[in-house]
């Protein structure tokens, strides 16, 4: 398809010119090699590429949007100003390379700790990714023994995760909670007995509950309750976040604040936001988009600066100091939460209106 073509293509989609087809080479063609996570990457091959794109595109004229569309026409434009690559006129390809940096950070890993209802702290393995409660015993994931928990009945085990770290547990039930990074989940060492499933959240977490209709499972956060009976859902609950949001992707969930002078269900694909008010309002989301970070991801859509760099801090165990006052701004583009911190915010810099700089766990933000 060569250069030319492959711009025109990009201007008309972005004038909203293109036909449907056009649009379905130009998407292919940029989540094939977006999502690509090496540094650096070959020259696309176009004529190849979209000859593969029709050919899938041939006998099926019609589709039903994916995710895989969310924001593809900023995603195209990133594309082309932030980073994933380019190409002059002459058709040479041009990288951005990494920021240069004093000092780089590594990215967050699995690292949690439980505490017992005795006291005694168990800091689990790194190499493992997830532990589950099985009866008297913790069992990491892959089905070795870890220790013995002696609990007298339902007594309360906590998990943490720490700024910088993930991990995923499996509950006495079988439901399983993947935290993310600066999380805490509070839980019975069993549910046996229990009119309900209740645990504690401060934090992130994302839940795949157990279906068992006659114990409700219920998420108490700082300022709200969730009650569901089996679903999937993600609730982010820092303390620090001026709101509380829960994105619901299977199933049904009733959301309530404290006080309980508001509540309401959440449908598929909607994400309730309870504001410092106690005030709920329900709006429609991508799930892929907003449980990015459960796979791994980092999307920026439109968040302002300090919910991006909240994201960062926790993730890279890392402070934020804003040595300027800066005009609202956002941003747009995704990246692997595997990469170093100076590769994340080298994306943000390209995006321009913000600078940073590294000292030590200090990440200070400038215009």
């Amino acid at each position: 398809m060569g250069y030319n073509k492959a711009n025109q293509l990009i201007e008309k989609y972005l004038a909203k010119k293109s036909t449907l087809k056009e649009q379905e080479i130009l998407e292919s063609w940029y989540i094939n090699y977006a999502s690509n996570k090496e540094d650096k990457l070959p020259e696309p091959d176009y004529e190849a590429v979209e000859a593969e794109v029709w050919s899938i595109l041939e006998p099926r004229p019609s589709r039903s949007w994916s995710w895989q569309r969310i924001g593809i026409a900023a995603s195209v434009a990133l594309m082309l100003s932030m980073g994933i690559y380019y190409f002059n006129t002459s058709s040479d390809r041009k990288m951005f390379s990494k920021a240069e940096y004093a000092t780089d950070i590594k990215p967050g890993r699995n690292r949690t700790i439980i505490r017992l209802a005795n006291g005694k702290q168990i800091y689990l393995s790194d190499v493992k990714s997830g532990v589950s409660i099985k009866g008297q015993q913790l069992v990491y994931n892959d089905g070795s023994n870890i220790e013995a928990i002696h609990a007298k009945g339902a007594e309360v085990l906590t998990i943490s995760t720490p700024r910088g770290g993930q991990y995923n547990v499996e509950l006495p039930d079988g439901t399983i909670v993947t935290l993310n990074a600066a999380s805490t989940l509070k839980f019975p060492s069993t549910f046996l007995g229990a009119l309900d499933r209740v645990v504690e959240l401060d934090g992130e977490g994302y839940f795949k509950v157990t279906k068992n209709k006659a114990h409700p499972f219920i998420v108490n956060t700082t300022k709200q309750q969730v009650k569901v009976l089996g679903t999937h859902f993600n609730i982010s609950a820092y303390a620090d976040d001026p709101t509380t949001l829960t994105t619901l992707e299977e199933g049904s969930v009733e959301v309530r604040s404290k006080n309980g002078t508001n509540g309401t269900l959440l449908k598929p694909n909607q994400q309730s936001i309870l504001a410092a008010s106690n005030r709920i309002t329900v709006k429609g989301v991508n799930v892929t988009e907003e449980l990015a970070w459960k796979n791994g991801l980092f999307i920026f859509n439109e968040e302002d600066l300090e919910s991006t760099m909240r994201k960062i801090s926790r993730w890279y165990n890392v402070e934020i100091y804003y040595q300027d006052k800066l005009p609202p701004m956002s941003f747009l583009g995704s990246i692997s939460r595997s990469k170093s911190l100076s590769t994340v915010i080298k994306l943000l810099e390209e995006s321009g209106g913000v600078h940073f700089r590294i000292e030590g766990r200090r990440v200070i933000v400038m215009k």
